[in-house]
């Protein structure tokens, strides 16, 4: 990381190095200190829509390639939907040995809004795996103290950094990175480690490694620095949209006031007049590279002025032309229930076994308070699981659970032969609410009819 210092204008080159293998801010650090956040273009304290134009270099290679992907990833950050299951390997369309053009585009937005790596990554000097230690700066002994803890996994929340200085803006109820507060401000968020979850030690980052400690799969922060050939990273997870919400709440850092802002960007095409512009260019870049003006207006607030987009030609690029989906997979808790591991529909013959499982995959509300129903609508009435993991016949909702949102896996609530069921068809729906106020919402649900036949 180079920076130039005029006045209170300041320049700053921030060097990608994908191919390796809340969060934080750009400027925040040694030089300009810890606390320091910095916000879209346009933003001058005063609350607001803050409109950001996004074009491309008319001049540039690949000019008519970059369309499609650059639209999709200005829609991701206008969305600003959390999502789990983002890394896609298996399925994407982009080939083996090609870089995907979107997902380091969507990285490189998400810098000229003001965002930093949420990883060591490579501006600290660090190779291989050490990258992927939360960010922070080095304490008064001057290097970076690095052990991964009991858990033997880099970047989580046992981590033993000795006096590094974490820049990483954690969510002080849970220090999970893969879910999104409902206030998102300095109440809930902190990188002060006085604020952890007791029995934690550093803040945890949205790395894929750290996610599968929450039973997350596939998941990691699209300004975790690191993209491999063959993979695509096109939304956003609970750790980006946290930290871009957090900007939004303003110089006081505080949600509902005032200086409170939105940001919306506006692809304007080719144009070198936006405040972000893509280009290729190889001697400014040797894979992807964003470089960024900014203004400080105050000692902990810097807001960008201008944002170029580096690529380097000669590299592998894949350039999709599919338009994003909305809404992206996984944004909201996808409950799944199971007969003999089907879903849907499932005819049995009276010798046969009946076993039901469950799964939830709570997306970015994991942690989230939440009532759990399991109904079953059969040929003696409709009966509901209890917190006895027994069925109760009853014609008014009774609730298995209540509590937070946390991942399931075939979870097994019932096995029994056959021959002991009446015959007819049996209808079990298993529902997760929103809230947890004991009224039965079924806000997220899935079913499976189950027949007996002789």
């Amino acid at each position: 990381m180079l920076h130039r210092l005029t006045g209170t204008l300041l320049f700053l080159i921030m060097s990608i190095a994908l191919p390796v293998s809340p969060g934080t801010f750009e400027f925040a650090g040694r030089e300009y200190g810890a606390n320091v956040i910095t916000h879209p273009p346009g933003y001058d304290g005063r609350g607001g829509n803050m409109i950001v134009t996004v074009g491309i270099a008319p001049s540039s290679t690949y000019a008519a390639e970059m369309v499609v992907p650059i639209q999709n990833a200005v829609d991701t950050w206008n969305n600003l939907i959390p999502t789990t299951e983002n890394v896609v390997r298996e399925g994407s369309n982009v080939p083996a040995h090609q870089f995907d053009f979107e997902s380091v585009a969507l990285h490189e937005l998400g810098h000229c809004l003001g965002l930093g790596h949420p990883n060591l990554a490579s501006e600290s000097g660090l190779t291989g795996m050490d990258r992927n230690y939360t960010s922070s700066t080095k304490g008064a002994d001057g290097q970076f103290n690095l052990a991964s803890g009991a858990d033997a996994v880099i970047g989580s929340g046992d981590d033993l950094r000795g006096d590094d200085v974490n820049l990483h803006w954690f969510q002080k109820s849970n220090n999970n990175p893969f879910s999104v507060a409902e206030r998102v401000d300095q109440t809930t968020y902190s990188r002060d480690l006085v604020d952890l979850p007791p029995g934690q030690s550093f803040a945890a980052n949205a790395d894929r490694n750290v996610g599968r400690l929450w039973g997350i799969h596939d998941t990691e922060a699209v300004m975790q620095q690191g993209i491999i050939s063959g993979e695509a990273q096109r939304t956003l997870t609970g750790d980006d949209v946290a930290t871009l919400r957090l900007a939004m709440s303003g110089l006081d850092r505080l949600a509902g006031t005032t200086d409170d802002y939105t940001v919306q960007l506006e692809f304007v095409g080719l144009s070198d007049n936006a405040d972000i512009v893509f280009s290729f260019d190889g001697s400014r870049a040797s894979f992807a590279v964003c470089e960024i003006r900014a203004v400080q207006i105050d000692p902990l607030h810097f807001t960008i002025s201008q944002g170029r987009i580096y690529f380097n030609a000669n590299i592998a690029w894949f350039f999709n032309d599919v338009p994003a989906p909305t809404p992206p997979k996984y944004s909201t808790p996808s409950p799944a229930i199971f007969a003999n591991d089907i879903a849907g529909s499932i005819t049995l013959q009276q010798n046969d076994t009946l076993k039901i499982t469950l799964s939830l995959n709570p997306g970015v509300y994991i942690g989230k308070l939440a009532d759990y129903w399991l109904r079953a609508a059969t040929p003696m009435g409709v009966f509901w699981l209890s917190d006895r993991f027994e069925f109760i016949p009853s014609d008014q909702p009774i609730r298995a659970y209540g509590g937070k949102l946390f991942v399931i896996d075939r979870f097994p609530i019932l096995t029994i032969p056959a021959n002991q069921l009446p015959l007819g068809t049996y209808t079990l729906t298993f529902a997760v609410d929103d809230n947890l106020d004991g009224v039965a919402n079924g806000t997220f649900q899935a079913s499976i009819d189950v027949t007996i036949m002789p």
